[in-house]
């Protein structure tokens, strides 16, 4: 026996909402509940069930004015350089974040010895990215670390960077990033932002910018 249309509907407006639960980013969770609650409005019209129409039509008209008003939205970015051997600020973030950052960069390890420059990504005033760069080469930068918190995981921090952001370091006179990534959630943030793959060495992209 054929599943009815409507039932199908509503399974998946289930799993659309349960799936924007689960996101710690805003606005994806804005989006998805929208799919969501759009999904359940219809399923409510197609069984007569009109409380569940207009509650979940009322969700999707929240999501889209709070959608909306993130994109007229004109937040403030900026960096700021830190040393990162010496401030407790970034090894206190470090330590929080560290089940998280071991997962987009399992073999970062801070070396004593090694000289960093390393810069937080504000947006609003808060510190949302922390970035790690190391020499290569005179003008070819690598980059250690390219870490955003949950909350603020979307391409417009890693494309302030790479823009506006390294100018004001001084790095963008002819300097090449070189990201080793062996993730493949962060290979799509890499090549969102105009890297490339350009070789592999023992199973993990080296991408170039």
């Amino acid at each position: 026996m054929n599943t009815p249309i409507f039932e199908i509907i509503g399974y998946a407006a289930s799993a659309v909402t349960a799936i924007s639960l689960m996101m710690k980013n805003i606005r994806r969770l804005r989006k998805w509940n929208f799919f969501g609650a759009t999904a359940f409005s219809i399923y409510g019209a197609l069984i007569g069930a009109w409380p569940v129409f207009a509650l979940n039509g009322f969700i999707a008209l929240v999501d889209i004015y709070y959608l909306i008003k993130m994109n007229r939205n004109k937040e403030y970015f900026d960096l700021i350089e830190i040393n990162i051997h010496k401030s407790d600020f970034i090894k206190r973030f470090l330590n929080y974040y560290k089940e998280d950052i071991r997962i987009y960069f399992p073999d970062f390890q801070l070396d004593s010895q090694k000289t960093y420059r390393a810069c937080f990504c504000l947006r609003d005033v808060r510190p949302v990215s922390l970035i790690i760069f190391s020499t290569l080469f005179p003008k070819e930068m690598l980059v250690e670390m390219d870490y955003a918190i949950p909350e603020y995981r979307d391409f417009k921090t890693g494309k302030f960077i790479y823009n506006e952001g390294i100018k004001r370091l001084g790095l963008d006179a002819g300097h090449h990033f070189v990201c080793n990534n062996s993730n493949i959630l962060h290979e799509r943030y890499l090549l969102a932002l105009g890297f490339k793959k350009t070789d592999e060495k023992n199973g993990i992209n080296v991408f170039k910018k």
